[in-house]
C-alpha cells in the first residue's frame, strides 16, 4: 500500500453543525493509487480513491434517535410494502423485457456502482437497450424509454433495499468510474457514502440529472447531498417520498403516447 500523505479537505466551507473533531470534519481526497484496506478495489488492477477508515465513517453518520436508530428498519419496511404491492407490475415487465431482449437471463442489467462506505456492489436494473455498438439513445428500445421515463427499470432496487445494500431513500449511487473521477474533482464528495445510498433522494429530485464529468454539476450535486446529511429527520424523507412520487406522475413516460408507442413494439415482438 502506497505510504504517501493524505490532502485532507474540508467538506463544507461552514462548520460542522454537529461539532464533530477536526479529523471527522475533514475527508481525505487521495489521489490515484491510495486505497484502505477495508474496501475491495474498484476493478480489476484499480483501488479505491473514496474510502475512509471506519471510525471517520461513524463519526460522518447523521446523528439524532431517527437518523441512527429508526431510519433504516423505518425505511426497510416501507420497502417490503412497496415490493409486495409492485409484484404484479414486477412480473409483467420482466415478462416483456423477456420477450424483448430474449430470456429471462437478459431482462436484467447489472451495473457496479460504490455504495455504503465505500463498498462496490452489483446494482440490477431492468435493461432498457438493445445490445450492439453505436449511440446509446439509438439504442434504447420505446419500452425501455418508457421504463426510464417512469424510472420503473430501478424497480429491482427494491431487492437491494431489502438486502441492506441500499435504502429507499438516501444518495444516489455513483457509477465507480464516475466516482473516482468525482473524488478528485469534488472536495468531500464521498461523504455521503455515510449513508446507504437510495433509490430515490434529495439531490435527485430537486437537481435531477447530473451529467457526468460536469463538474459544476458535481458540485451542486454534492451540496445538496450535504443539506440532505445534515438535516436528516423523519418529515424530511417523508416530504421526499411525496415529492419522488408527484415528480414521477409528471414525468414524460406518463403521458398516454408513450403508453401506447411502447404497448404498440411489444405487440410487434409478439408477432
Amino acid at each position: 500500500m502506497s505510504q504517501s500523505s493524505e490532502t485532507l479537505v474540508p467538506v463544507a466551507p461552514k462548520p460542522h453543525p454537529r461539532g464533530l473533531s477536526g479529523a471527522a470534519a475533514l475527508v481525505p481526497c487521495r489521489p490515484p493509487g491510495q486505497a484502505r484496506e477495508r474496501s475491495r478495489p474498484a476493478a480489476e488492477g484499480g483501488e479505491v480513491p473514496w474510502s475512509l477508515p471506519e471510525e471517520v465513517w461513524d463519526s460522518l453518520e447523521p446523528s439524532g434517535f431517527y437518523a441512527r436508530r429508526l431510519r433504516t428498519p423505518l425505511l426497510t419496511l416501507i420497502a417490503a410494502g412497496m415490493a409486495v404491492a409492485a409484484l404484479p407490475l414486477f412480473v409483467l415487465i420482466l415478462a416483456v423485457n423477456a420477450l424483448l431482449h430474449g430470456g429471462l437471463s437478459r431482462a436484467f442489467f447489472l451495473q457496479e456502482r460504490v455504495g455504503f462506505r465505500g463498498r462496490v456492489f452489483r446494482v440490477v436494473k431492468f435493461r432498457t437497450m438493445r445490445d450492439g455498438d453505436g449511440d446509446d439513445g439509438a439504442r434504447v428500445t420505446r419500452f425501455g424509454r418508457f421504463l426510464r421515463n417512469c424510472h420503473l427499470d430501478e424497480l429491482p432496487q427494491l431487492i437491494h433495499v431489502l438486502r441492506g445494500e441500499m435504502s429507499l431513500i438516501g444518495p444516489r449511487p455513483e457509477m465507480v468510474s464516475i466516482e473516482s473521477w468525482a473524488v478528485r474533482h469534488v472536495p468531500g464528495f464521498n461523504r455521503r457514502l455515510a449513508l446507504r445510498p437510495g433509490i430515490t433522494g434529495w439531490a435527485q429530485i430537486t437537481q435531477g440529472y447530473a451529467r457526468a464529468g460536469n463538474e459544476a454539476a458535481y458540485r451542486e450535486k454534492s451540496r445538496r447531498n450535504e443539506d440532505y446529511l445534515e438535516h436528516v429527520s423523519f418529515l424530511g424523507d417523508l416530504g421526499i417520498l411525496v415529492r419522488t412520487g408527484l415528480w414521477m406522475l409528471r414525468r414524460r413516460g406518463w403521458r398516454w403516447q408513450d403508453q401506447a408507442r411502447a404497448c404498440s413494439e411489444l405487440s410487434k415482438s409478439a408477432r
